[in-house]
């Protein structure tokens, strides 16, 4: 059995004999809460050559080249659409593109109301329904093709069915993946499509036990992953930069975009309904202590042109 007090700003864990396991390290407190919701919450990214293939078809965007500044903060929650469940369905990918590109319309003035969430799921046959999609499946979101309402071609009902055809009305002129290609977006790279563009940005993330199990405050539970790790995809909404801030208000990063260890918080959508989480939102630390994506978060970010 492990016990532990905190020594200033230090903490130090004993072993059941008194040894201390280490002495003057500084352990991670949590900073968020946990609930049991009694159930484990479907994912639904495949990884499989998905970073390649969207990067193949997508207009690529490497905004830490440019030299616009970015806000302190800022976020688009509660203004960009609803939280939405993709219930038992792998579909994730599907509700997070989806969702992407109505709150794309709906921060241009141009809500198209609920849209589809079968469109993708029942037509992209290239993806694999409720077993999992990609980045990739943006591109049925271009035109001439697009989502139609919600409704139009049946309700949702966590299922793959066959394919309805129906006019679409929301679809993208063209999508990008930040980021050079190759190499993952910088925070820069979100943060400025979020809080100048003021668009929603499809991410990826690392959707484990802990991460499922969040029910409010500042996720910082991060686990060590990589892309190759990611299973869920995504919408951030918002972000704050903390304490990398300069005297102007704007957010200050380094030469490769991003801000210093530890710093810096998404705001993420996710699509398990609102119960779960703060309302159906997760705020989560962009990285740890050493640099790391916490959770792999936002290792691969797409977002529309409309």
């Amino acid at each position: 059995m492990m016990r532990a007090f905190a020594i200033g700003y230090a903490f130090v864990f004993f072993g059941a004999l008194g040894s201390p396991a280490w002495a003057g390290s500084t352990v991670t407190v949590e900073t968020f809460e946990s609930k049991n919701y009694g159930k484990v919450f479907a994912t639904g990214l495949l990884e499989k050559n998905s970073q390649d293939v969207a990067f193949e078809q997508a207009v690529p965007r490497n905004i830490s080249t440019e030299s616009n500044v970015v806000p302190a903060r800022y976020s688009m929650r509660g203004k960009a659409g609803p939280v939405e469940n993709q219930g038992s369905c792998g579909s994730c990918w599907d509700f997070s593109l989806t969702s992407a590109l109505r709150g794309t319309s709906i921060m241009a003035g141009k809500d198209p109301g609920r849209l589809s969430f079968n469109y993708l799921l029942n037509c992209d046959r290239q993806m694999y329904g409720c077993n999992g999609g990609t980045f990739s499946a943006a591109s049925y979101l271009d035109r001439p093709r697009g989502t139609p309402t919600y409704g139009s071609d049946g309700a949702y009902t966590a299922r793959q069915s066959s394919c309805v055809s129906r006019a679409p009305v929301a679809s993208a002129v063209r999508y990008h993946m930040l980021g050079a290609a190759g190499s993952n977006p910088s925070y820069r790279d979100i943060a400025y499509v979020v809080g100048v563009l003021h668009r929603p940005v499809s991410i990826d993330v690392y959707a484990d036990s802990k991460w499922q199990s969040y029910g409010g405050g500042v996720f910082n539970g991060c686990r060590q992953s990589t892309s190759s790790s990611t299973n869920h995809m995504v919408v951030i909404e918002g972000y704050d930069c903390e304490s990398s801030v300069d005297k102007s208000g704007n957010c200050v990063f380094d030469r490769n975009g991003n801000l210093p260890p530890g710093v810096g918080t998404w705001i993420v959508r996710n699509s398990w309904g609102p119960k779960w989480g703060n309302g159906g939102y997760i705020t989560t630390k962009a990285t740890n202590r050493q640099g790391e994506r916490c959770n792999a978060v936002a290792t691969n970010a797409l977002y529309f042109d409309i």
